[in-house]
């Protein structure tokens, strides 16, 4: 025999763990929805402050609370100091590199050494590779000369150092200076070449002035003349004076001449005035 089917009880408030007992009336009992926030925004908002969230806000507000009451702190770049302080609530970074006067600002420390250390980054000159090098040769060879100058100091320095008009004036980097200027001349110069005299003689004719093209072409012109002077005079015969008789003593060999010695060199004469004229 077939068991009665059993109907469920449904309705407003029916819980089925709890027999079908109506909880309309304890909300408390009821369960919370699965899309529904326990958290009402009506009361003040829950304290998160133990699980790490805007822990790095609070770090930096207690940092500037720190810094703007102890005053001008130092850091170093590229072994110059850089003085740093919190005022009028921002960041602040001042200091000389190589002559030239940088300040800085930003919202936070943090972001202000990230830009010293870039700072830091780019005043290093950058030793080109052999790739870069074959670059600005190929560039000399096609006469780009000064194109080829600009590329080798873009390598070198940096886009923002090399955009900045100052740096070419700068005294340090007159070593840099001078190395692009011969470089970039000598891949230039097909003729010049790299020998222990050329060098030798340059550096005696520039006496120590900054590198230019026209320094160099004015110093490998005088160089050139030099060696052609000097391979003329190695090799070029030299030529024997005639001897000049004295006509004193001339006369007193006549005078003691007899008359045989007299017509004979008279003969003598004659024969060679004679050869002289069939050759």
């Amino acid at each position: 025999m077939t068991a009665p089917k059993r109907e469920r009880i449904t309705g407003l408030g029916y819980d089925e763990n709890f027999g079908g007992i109506d909880l309309s009336g304890c909300p408390s009992a009821q369960g919370i929805p699965k899309d529904q926030n326990f958290v009402d925004e009506r009361f003040a908002p829950l304290d998160a402050t133990g699980s790490g969230h805007g822990s790095n806000a609070l770090k930096e507000f207690l940092r500037q609370q720190t810094a703007e009451q102890e005053g001008p702190s130092v850091v170093h770049v590229s072994g110059q100091p850089f003085k740093i302080q919190f005022h009028e609530h921002t960041w602040h970074g001042e200091g000389t590199l190589n002559g030239q006067r940088h300040r800085f600002t930003a919202d936070d420390r943090d972001q202000l050494i990230g830009k010293l250390v870039s700072l830091a980054k780019e005043e290093v000159i950058h030793d080109l590779t052999r790739a870069e090098q074959l670059q600005i040769i190929r560039m000399c060879q096609n006469g780009q000369k000064y194109e080829a100058i600009d590329t080798y100091l873009k390598l070198a320095l940096g886009q923002s150092r090399y955009a900045d008009d100052d740096q070419i004036s700068n005294p340090e980097l007159l070593p840099l200076m001078n190395t692009v200027a011969e470089f970039t001349w000598f891949h230039s110069t097909p003729e010049a070449q790299d020998a222990d005299e050329w060098h030798t003689f340059k550096e005696e004719f520039l006496n120590g002035r900054p590198l230019t093209h026209d320094l160099l072409d004015a110093a490998f012109a005088a160089f050139q003349a030099h060696r052609k002077q000097n391979r003329y005079t190695l090799f070029a015969p030299e030529r024997e004076e005639p001897e000049v008789a004295n006509p004193n003593e001339v006369a007193a060999a006549l005078e003691n001449l007899s008359d045989d010695g007299v017509v004979r060199m008279y003969q003598a004469t004659a024969r060679e005035l004679a050869q002289s004229h069939r050759r």
